[in-house]
């Protein structure tokens, strides 16, 4: 199984591709509104959101390397923003999205020059694997950027029982 992309339910379209597009360097492949009749249609798009007329504000993008990602923000339903408190680790659902990048220290500097807060005032040593900090988008999704340690070979462990 190959990853495809990540969606990430956002308050600000423009403000999300202030990150993804102008700091992160992905391009936009896309931007719609959904349903629109040619990738989703009405029918589909309330089943999938469980809302009649259901409406989005979409956005894919894609970097050099080929990763994508999917940015919306809903129109209908009405959107609710996740209280930050409830972003923790302490919740189930997914807490971060991570991205493998070179030099680390260059994005570290780069994305708190752009104003982002990170987790840590630092880049953090991940044991033998590699460095990496993490850092929170404009709504409090956590973003980890990591950077593989050359002397590192990623070889399949056995399953524990």
């Amino acid at each position: 199984m190959k990853f495809h992309h990540m969606c990430i339910m956002v308050s600000d379209i423009d403000e999300a591709l202030a990150l993804w597009r102008d700091v992160m360097g992905f391009q936009v492949i896309q931007r719609r509104i959904t349903p629109d009749g040619e990738m989703v249609d009405q029918k589909t798009m309330d089943d999938i959101v469980r809302v009649k007329d259901a409406q989005f504000e979409m956005t894919l993008l894609m970097n050099a390397e080929g990763t994508m990602m999917e940015i919306n923000r809903t129109i209908t339903p009405k959107l609710v923003v996740t209280p930050r408190s409830e972003l923790g680790y302490d919740r189930t659902g997914i807490r971060e999205l991570g991205l493998e990048v070179s030099d680390i220290d260059h994005w570290f500097e780069k994305i708190r020059a752009a104003g982002y807060e990170t987790q840590t005032e630092y880049v953090w040593n991940a044991g033998v694997f590699g460095r990496s900090f993490l850092f929170f988008d404009q709504d409090g999704n956590l973003i980890q950027l990591f950077e593989r340690s050359p002397d590192v070979q990623l070889e399949e462990q056995p399953v524990l029982d």
